[in-house]
This record gives structure tokens, C-alpha cells and sequence, in this order.
């Protein structure tokens, strides 16, 4: 804690320092080396265990060390097919596999063929309040970005599911939300749109459509376009501290709004920011506004006590990251780590010679059914044409035939 107190002292002497007469956009960014520097102490510990992954020699996330044996979490969705590898503080590099993966939080685990590697130390998310200030852990000792929590950690039934891409029956409620926002706050209600009819108005936050609670501007997004045009639909919203519901009747998109070529990719354009493949179904998760690309996703959320208090998992929007929280990660690790499978060459060729032995086996087994069918097969057509030449005889064995005299 003094080492906290030390440190929000410095913060402060920061902030303070640039003239408290300059306008707010010109305090240190979020990004700037000076604020970076200050969060050094806060990563200094949980960047020893803070891994890079690459796939054929490329970023593609971060990890953290959860054994020293050389278990390791990460952001599964961003491991694409290629040669796997982790790379740690110290710059060994080690072939990694897959073990297991939990596709509702799409977290992998990987393992390498290490030891002696520093772990991570969970500490419960409560510990970084909203409002608190954070930071993501790198493996060079650095923090990755710096930023505060804006949503503690909150379970939520899952309002969307997959991501999905707008068609010619998609439902169109007409509005555009403002990117500032960490919910779904409307900045434009569009005239003459089912929005504008149903009385939407500009600064109205959408809190659910029906049955599905939506929690950011994605969510609203994603929910909107499992409906189709022409269907009718409730929506709960806050206006000037006030909880209202209405009916909307959804209208057409315009062709204008459909997606030309990398619909994913546009949006991210005009977002001003590259989002995680997988960005959203996450049932627990907290939220913070660290600037992250994709292939930073992965690695521990860190307090200013140097306390992992979550895994921070995708870059949702131009302002908003989501970790999950190190209570959840404890929950998933039993299972995680109880599926195995071989991560050496030594144990590949055991596994594989084993596997060769089984398959000869049953090929062995299968040969002498194979040949043990035919045998029969053969003595029933020797049977066949013994019976067709002894027509006397009655099937189905030979017997002796007394002829009267």
C-alpha cells in the first residue's frame, strides 16, 4: 500500500506539473512514454510472468504463466494455424500446443516444455474498483497501455451471441451512438427512422430490447440485427434519470448502410481502431478503457499494487477492453489444466508409435475377419453347387438316401 501511495503521489506531480491552465486534452495521454514510465513499478512483477505468443514468428497475443512447468493462458480466437511459440521475458523461445480451450471465454491453454517460470498471483477484481486506476502487463517490463475501470466486474445473460453481419431483412432502428459512451448512448436519432417514430430521442441510453439486456453500444448493435424489418420490439431506455419503455416498429436498412467488402474491417476504420475477432458473449467480464490491439489481448490486468485482478481479453471498441476477472480465471484453470496431451518430440514419437501399434493391430484383427469371411464364403458356394449336383438330396446337410427296390 505505501508503494501505492508513493506512486499515486507521483501520479499526481504528473498530472499537476504540465499547468493546471492548460485545457484537459493537453494532460499526459493515456499512451504518453511519461505516463507509461510512472505505471513501471505497478507491472514490474506480474511482467515476469507475461509471455508473448507468436504464430509463425508473429505477435498474436499475450499470455500469462499460470505453472511453472510452463502452463500458459491466453486469448484463444487469435491463434490462427501455424508454427506456435512463446517467447518469455528473458527471450527464450519455446514450441507451444494447445491443450484446452474454453470457447465461452475464449481462453486457451497452452503448454511448453519448461520450468522454474514465474507465475501469476490472482488477486480478486474487487481489489480495482470503477474509477480506479489500471494497467495491461507486458513482457518487456513495460506496461502495454495504462488506463481506469469503467465497469466492475458484472455477469450478464448473454444478449447476442455471435457477431452478426446485417442482410437485406435486417432490422433498422435508426440511430448513431455516441463512441464515447460506455453503454448505449444515443447521440443522432435519424428522421423519419423507426427510432424517431417510436419517440427516440438523442442522449437516451437503450437499456434492453425485450428480454435482452444491453450493455453497450455492440451488444445494441448485434441484438438489432437478429430482428428482422417490420417486427415490433420493446425497449427499456434512460432518459434525464428517468426509466421509460416503448414499442418500435423496425424499418428496412437503407442500402447505403450494407457493408462493401471487409464489413469488419470498415468499422473498425471509422472506429479509429483495430477490435479483436472476438469481441463480445463473454458471460462475466469487467471493462476499461486501455487502448489494446488484438495481439496484446491475452496478458494479466494489473492494479496500482502490481495485483493481477484479470486477463485482459478483447479489444471490444474505440474505447472500451474487456478482461475477465481473475475469479472467473480461477474457476476455469481445474479444467484447463486436466486436459493433456504430448508437447515434446520425445513424447509425439511415443504417442505416435503407440498409435501405429493400435491401428496394426486392428488391421491385424480386421485381415483375419477379413479372411476368416471368406473361407465361409468359399464353402458356401462349395455347398451351393454340392447341392445343385445332388438334387436328391434335401439341404440342409447330406444324408443317406435308401432307394425301394
Amino acid at each position: 500500500m505505501f508503494k501505492r501511495t508513493l506512486f499515486t503521489a507521483a501520479l499526481t506531480l504528473l498530472i499537476v506539473g504540465v499547468g493546471t491552465a492548460q485545457r484537459r486534452d493537453s494532460l499526459p495521454q493515456k499512451t504518453s512514454p511519461q505516463l507509461l514510465s510512472a505505471f513501471k513499478p505497478a507491472v514490474e512483477k506480474p511482467a515476469r510472468s507475461t509471455v508473448t505468443v507468436l504464430v509463425d514468428g508473429k505477435q498474436a497475443a499475450l499470455g500469462a504463466v499460470v505453472t511453472a512447468d510452463g502452463h500458459i493462458v491466453t486469448k484463444a480466437s487469435e491463434l490462427t494455424d501455424g508454427k506456435l511459440t512463446v517467447k518469455t521475458r528473458d527471450g527464450k523461445e519455446f514450441m507451444a500446443k494447445v491443450t484446452a480451450t474454453n470457447s465461452v471465454y475464449d481462453i486457451a491453454m497452452l503448454r511448453v516444455e519448461a520450468s522454474n517460470l514465474p507465475t501469476v498471483d490472482w488477486s480478486p477484481s474487487k481489489n480495482a474498483p470503477v474509477g480506479n486506476w489500471i494497467a495491461a502487463s507486458g513482457p518487456a517490463g513495460d506496461p502495454v497501455g495504462v488506463g481506469v475501470v469503467g465497469v466492475a466486474a458484472r455477469t450478464v445473460p448473454p444478449p447476442y451471441g455471435p457477431a452478426r453481419v446485417p442482410t437485406e431483412n435486417s432490422g433498422f432502428l435508426g440511430v448513431q451512438l455516441d463512441p464515447d459512451s460506455a453503454s448505449a448512448a444515443i447521440s443522432i436519432v435519424t428522421p423519419d427512422s423507426a427510432a424517431a417514430k417510436a419517440g427516440i430521442k438523442a442522449k437516451d441510453v437503450i437499456l434492453s430490447i425485450n428480454d435482452s439486456e444491453i450493455v453497450n453500444s455492440e451488444a445494441l448493435i448485434n441484438t438489432l440485427l437478429g430482428y428482422k424489418a417490420g417486427e415490433v420490439i420493446k425497449v427499456k431506455l434512460e432518459r434525464e434519470g428517468k426509466k421509460l419503455e416503448i414499442s418500435a416498429t423496425l424499418g428496412k436498412r437503407p442500402p447505403a448502410m450494407f457493408p462493401k467488402g471487409d464489413a469488419r474491417g470498415d468499422m473498425q476504420n471509422k472506429m479509429g481502431s483495430s477490435l479483436s475477432n472476438r469481441r463480445s458473449g463473454f458471460p462475466t467480464f469487467l471493462q476499461h478503457d486501455i487502448v489494446l490491439k488484438p495481439n496484446e489481448c491475452g496478458g494479466p490486468l494489473v492494479d496500482l499494487d502490481g495485483r493481477v485482478i484479470g486477463l485482459n481479453i478483447a479489444r471490444a471498441g474505440r474505447t472500451e477492453t474487456y478482461a475477465i476477472p481473475s475469479e472467473i480465471i480461477l474457476q476455469l484453470l481445474p479444467d484447463l489444466l486436466a486436459s493433456k496431451i504430448a508437447y515434446t518430440a520425445e513424447e509425439e514419437v511415443v504417442q505416435t508409435r503407440d498409435a501405429l501399434r493400435r491401428a496394426e493391430a486392428v488391421k491385424a484383427t480386421a485381415d483375419k475377419l477379413l479372411a476368416d469371411a471368406k473361407a465361409k464364403y468359399e464353402k458356401a458356394l462349395a455347398d451351393e453347387k454340392w447341392w445343385k449336383d445332388h438334387p436328391l438330396e434335401k439341404a440342409p446337410a447330406p444324408r443317406v438316401v435308401e432307394l425301394k427296390k
